[in-house]
């Protein structure tokens, strides 16, 4: 398929988009299907082992995260570039050398940590080099999945990241059948991040994504790439590591803590793990509107939030039969609790659609202070506010993302006012003469 030019539709197709929320869907069956496998066969000492290391290496996942955002926007702008206009392209880097550096510094940055978390996670050696293979791995995966975003490949795109999740899923159940054990376990849920080598050798169209090249020039593609997994550690703090900072916040003993803790969990896939999916698509949209990128903005937040009310209904009726089904009745909550934990991850869910759009428009330091305040917020509300128990994390978490959320839509409306005067007057719909090269590089 060749590359996106300037004129051609930029949307996606209602079919394509029901493939890339069905793979998003798939992959959260599987991580939950991980999770309870992992439950059955281990025991409780090890099961508290293998999830703690799931959070260490999904941790690192969500950084790496914004290497897919900032992959999806310098692809897409690159695609948008119209040569007639700009002239023959120079040769800008390619999108996997950002990755292969920025990803090999967080896997540096876990090695030079090994002293310190593996002693506690009884991790030796031979695991730890897994898990440092697999960070980069993973970056390239991510890398690879925004790519096919800004290249409008959607059906390729669904198609890599339901084969990594389904390729993790069938390793864990083929181990937990075979040779069951907490180092086995731990590394059937790391390896298929490698799973893209694999999809690469075999779709041709994965393999030209992975020559894809960036809009900017290496330099500013890094400073925007560091950016961008600045806020996805932001990110990380709101989603991978709330779970910690709620025991923190609560105390230990706090009734119901672990059924707590385990609702705020399963509560946030069902809207957020699609959202992460679909924001490559969401920032290729918001990349090819050439204005009003607020306006833009405006419908996809509405359907989100009405997704998650819908959600939050739904959860707060079947949750707490599917908590006691799948971990046992000592760890369910009641309808009204798992019901405001769902609505409360909706914040989330938009603050990361605002982010998408921020990210499109090139502004990546917005994006990180929205996503910083964001966190801060949240931990802020989580430690003062004057209630307790889940009514403590429900408002915390539904708050907390609101206020960045402000950061990223003011920083979209300034842009599109920027924009706004910087068209010809001859010109009213700004496309004409709009050169993509200048207008979206990304600079900060």
């Amino acid at each position: 398929m060749t590359e996106p030019v300037a004129g051609e539709s930029h949307l996606i197709s209602p079919s394509r988009s029901l493939g890339v929320l069905a793979a998003s869907g798939w992959a959260a069956v599987s991580a939950l299907a991980v999770s309870v496998v992992a439950a059955r066969v281990l025991d409780t000492p090890d099961y508290t082992q293998f999830l703690v290391y799931w959070s260490v290496l999904f941790g690192c996942f969500q950084v790496l995260s914004g290497l897919q955002n900032e992959a999806a926007r310098a692809v897409s702008v690159t695609g948008l570039r119209d040569t007639s206009v700009d002239g023959p392209a120079r040769p800008f880097p390619r999108v996997l050398v950002m990755t292969l550096i920025l990803a090999g510094a967080v896997a540096v940055a876990v090695a030079l940590l090994a002293p310190w978390w593996t002693t506690r996670l009884d991790v030796g050696f031979f695991l730890l080099v897994v898990s440092v293979t697999v960070v980069v791995g993973y970056g390239c995966h991510l890398t690879l999945v925004g790519t096919l975003a800004g290249r409008r490949e959607w059906g390729t795109m669904a198609a890599l990241s339901a084969a990594e999740a389904t390729v993790r899923m069938a390793v864990v159940l083929l181990v937990a059948f075979v040779i069951p054990g907490l180092t086995s376990m731990r590394l059937a849920a790391a390896f298929p991040a490698l799973t893209w080598i694999l999809f690469v050798l075999v779709v041709p169209r994965a393999r030209r994504a992975t020559g894809a090249r960036a809009d900017v020039g290496l330099k500013q593609l890094l400073a925007n790439g560091a950016w961008a997994m600045l806020a996805a550690a932001s990110a990380a703090v709101l989603i991978n590591g709330f779970p910690a900072l709620a025991r923190a916040a609560l105390g230990g003993a706090t009734p119901g803590l672990v059924g707590i803790l385990l609702g705020v969990q399963l509560t946030r896939a069902p809207i957020l793990m699609p959202l992460g999916a679909f924001q490559g698509v969401a920032i290729a949209g918001f990349v090819a509107a050439k204005q009003g990128r607020l306006k833009a903005l405006l419908k996809p937040l509405a359907a989100v939030f009405g997704i998650g009310v819908v959600l939050a209904v739904v959860v707060g009726l079947v949750g707490p039969w599917v908590m006691a089904l799948l971990y046992g009745n000592q760890y369910a909550l009641t309808h009204l609790a798992l019901g405001g934990l769902a609505f409360a991850a909706v914040s989330i869910a938009l603050l990361t659609l605002t982010g998408a759009a921020t990210i499109a428009v090139g502004q990546h330091k917005f994006f990180v202070v929205g996503w910083v305040v964001g966190a801060a917020a949240t931990v802020a509300l989580l430690f003062a506010l004057p209630i307790l128990g889940v009514d403590r994390v429900i408002a915390s978490v539904f708050i907390g993302p609101l206020v960045g959320m402000v950061v990223h839509v003011i920083a979209i409306r300034r842009h599109d006012r920027e924009t706004a005067t910087e068209r010809p007057p001859s010109d009213p719909s700004g496309l004409t003469q709009a050169q993509p090269s200048s207008t979206y590089t990304g600079e900060l």
